[in-house]
């Protein structure tokens, strides 16, 4: 009779694990972190990194330490944004963020896309937005999580 319980819940738990869905999205107000089922599906970043690349997903801790170092950091790259009205560590708050997790050298990384908001569109939350200009309307950076470190900033170029 034990051995009836154990195999029955065995197979229950397999069940279970074969009909689980996705991994949803992790989201605040004007960010997403994409959940590593919506990454992988979507090939995120295999423009980026090698294609056989593992993703993971970012958590709301992980957006919060960005979030905290994020402005210092983007002030000690300040040369990198030009033609720019105000300090863009000043106007985050304007941004929309997407984080993407993924392993790189064995380490976690969160490859960070920041975009100007634009009014009420919601599809950035849906699908990694990428843009091959537009200023510094748009960068992005990748994070270490392990170190805590900022690096390899990129801004847009202008058209």
């Amino acid at each position: 009779m034990f051995i009836d319980r154990k195999v029955f819940l065995v197979l229950i738990l397999f069940l279970i694990a074969c009909t689980s869905q996705p991994a949803p999205n992790v989201e605040g107000e004007n960010w997403v972190a994409f959940s590593a089922d919506k990454a992988q599906a979507d090939q995120m970043l295999d423009w980026l990194f090698p294609a056989d690349a593992e993703y993971w997903s970012p958590t709301k801790a992980d957006v919060r330490a960005i979030a905290s170092g994020l402005p210092a950091y983007l002030q000690e790259n300040k040369s990198a944004f030009y033609m720019t009205d105000a300090p863009v560590w000043e106007q985050l708050d304007e941004y929309n963020s997407q984080y993407v997790g993924i392993v790189v050298e064995g380490r976690k990384v969160i490859y960070a896309s920041y975009l100007c908001q634009n009014g009420t569109d919601t599809q950035w939350k849906e699908q990694f937005i990428f843009v091959a200009d537009g200023g510094a309307c748009y960068f992005q950076f990748k994070f270490d999580t392990s170190t805590g470190k900022f690096y390899d900033l990129q801004v847009n170029g202008e058209a």
